[in-house]
């Protein structure tokens, strides 16, 4: 992306040999004009204190408008995103919005699947691991960048099916961990800036946890995870096998526009026509995806200290348990 706006929190540079395929340019400026409610593509259930939808979408000359109102509009076409920020003592939310409901939305349109999940790089192969809001993703994607792996993403992986495999991009090097996650695996919460001011999570350089892989990857494992209290001394791991229909209701259901895309009609193609049915489009991509990629559900007991246990069974999983009882053993 090659874009003048100045990000809160540092991303990854490009090689000086990339080539640009998308640009993002923001300014305070005066919405477009409000296309009428009739014509509306998505307007969300949940609404702002004025009443008005949090999120609303439409189909316009030129690309799909994506208005969180009195905030910031962002008109998305291919290559290309544009903003207009209503409200200037609220520019901390252009990235917000940006990197998170309207990039997902851009991959979508793009033919790249965003889900809700964290996702690690192990000798050259990646996992994903899915979980709702409070499933523990973030706890376990940073221990196991402290324990070696390489962070892919945090929140949001870009899933790419093609002939071949299914691919993994690499995102954001941030990780948003609370203060006492911070303190636990950085040493300290000081000095982090807060995702957002009425948020208690900080964003975190994921250099400060570990490493950052910087390209992407095959990806090898797609685990559904399912964090539990421990009761009557179960402390077992538990991986699970689904099924490839089981496997594509899951990662529906772990889409991170799932409610967006599935109310949304029509991607806007180059000339600023209605192309593309993004829901259906949508459906066969994750089929293809639940097809190619083994998808597990990890059951594991809530607790820092069952993480060593978690790790050791990714690894057996991915066939290196004898690797890592050696590593133990010295």
């Amino acid at each position: 992306m090659e874009t003048t706006h100045r990000f809160r929190f540092p991303l990854s540079a490009a090689p000086a040999t990339a080539e640009c395929d998308l640009t993002f340019h923001c300014e305070l400026k005066r919405a477009w004009p409000t296309p009428s409610r009739q014509n509306a593509l998505y307007l969300s259930p949940s609404r702002n204190r004025f009443e008005e939808p949090d999120l609303e979408i439409y189909a316009v000359a030129g690309g799909n408008l994506m208005r969180f109102p009195r905030v910031a509009e962002f008109l998305v076409a291919p290559g290309r995103i544009d903003c207009r920020l209503q409200d200037g003592e609220a520019g901390f939310m252009v990235d917000l919005y940006l990197l998170g409901d309207v990039l997902s939305y851009y991959l979508e349109m793009t033919g790249i699947s965003a889900l809700h999940a964290g996702a690690v790089a192990h000798k050259g192969r990646a996992m994903l691991f899915a979980a709702d809001r409070t499933g523990g993703k973030s706890t376990l994607v940073t221990y196991l960048v402290a324990a070696g792996f390489h962070l892919l993403a945090d929140d949001i992986a870009a899933l790419e099916p093609d002939d071949a495999w299914v691919t993994c991009r690499h995102a954001f090097p941030q990780l948003k961990l609370t203060p006492e996650q911070a303190r636990r695996f950085v040493g300290t919460s000081e000095g982090f800036e807060p995702v957002h001011p009425s948020f208690p999570k900080l964003s975190v350089p994921a250099e400060r946890v570990g490493h950052v892989s910087r390209e992407s990857l095959p990806v090898a494992r797609i685990y559904l995870l399912e964090r539990r209290v421990v009761t009557g001394g179960d402390t077992a791991i538990r991986l699970e096998p689904l099924g490839p229909g089981e496997a594509l209701i899951q990662l529906v259901r772990h889409s991170f526009l799932a409610e967006v895309l599935e109310g949304c009609g029509y991607a806007t193609g180059q000339d600023g026509t209605a192309q593309a049915d993004i829901a259906r489009t949508r459906f066969h991509r994750l089929a293809a995806i639940a097809r190619s990629v083994v998808v597990k559900r990890l059951c594991y007991p809530s607790g820092y200290h069952y993480l060593p246990a978690v790790h050791r069974a990714v690894l057996a999983d991915l066939g290196e348990a004898q690797g890592v009882e050696r590593q133990q053993a010295s």
